[in-house]
């Protein structure tokens, strides 16, 4: 259940605590090529119901120690809950990226990553499906911070990984803002196949002019690395 409250702007905030449970499967196919998988369950705490359904698939190449491409495809499912029903909506949503890394000294590395979204999004008026799909660019420029911070026997590694993204939207659409997204998280590798990450997402979406959807969530990812090289 969304909690509105009224900022000193006079925008509208809805606050709603949400958790995302993710698989992440990484297959090493060549030392420069790597195909990844996800599947992706968030689910509202309040009341406890899906929010959102992501399968996603994409293949990233190393061109440089310090540049990586990709490219992908996400499938989508948006269960909006309105006062009169539950609304599940589609989307399509394939993209491209380029990531520039930068070795900051004492074990930090930097990322910056700029991906391209092409949305089709299957049209609704939020109480029924229409027909045909909608669609619209989206970019997504994200900051990121990953540092070792301490290791155990039997080669464990916890590492703190901090993020910051922007998603500003382009094409036709009633506004350029989409959201802002602040991670922070620890992953601890338990061995050289899996690991395991959690943390905190602060999420701050528009919906319109003046209402912003803040959403507070909790992430789990479990990583599963294999390789065929």
């Amino acid at each position: 259940m969304g909690i509105s409250f009224q900022s000193k702007s006079q925008n509208t905030y809805v606050q709603e605590g949400q958790v995302w449970f993710r698989y992440y499967n990484q297959a090493q196919l060549s030392e420069k090529l790597i195909l990844y998988t996800e599947v992706d369950e968030r689910r509202r705490v309040d009341p406890w119901s899906q929010a959102q359904f992501f399968a996603h698939i994409h293949l990233h190449y190393r061109v440089k120690p310090w540049l990586e491409v990709a490219a992908g495809m996400n499938f989508n499912l948006n269960n909006i809950i309105t006062p009169n029903r539950s609304l599940v909506v589609q989307e399509w949503r394939p993209w491209q990226e380029a990531s520039l890394f930068k070795n900051l000294g004492k074990e930090v590395l930097f990322q910056f990553r700029y991906r391209l979204d092409e949305r089709f999004i299957h049209r609704n008026d939020r109480q029924v499906l229409l027909d045909g799909y909608h669609f619209n660019w989206r970019h997504r420029f994200r900051i990121q911070i990953i540092k070792p911070i301490a290791k155990f026997n039997n080669d464990r590694i916890l590492t703190l990984k901090i993020s910051d993204e922007v998603m500003l939207n382009s094409g036709d659409v009633a506004r350029v803002f989409d959201q802002n997204r602040v991670f922070a998280s620890l992953e601890m590798k338990l061995n050289n196949h899996w690991s395991i990450e959690s943390g905190y997402l602060n999420l701050i979406q528009q919906v319109s002019e003046v209402v912003f959807s803040e959403r507070n969530i909790i992430r789990t990812t479990l990583y599963h690395r294999v390789s065929f090289k």
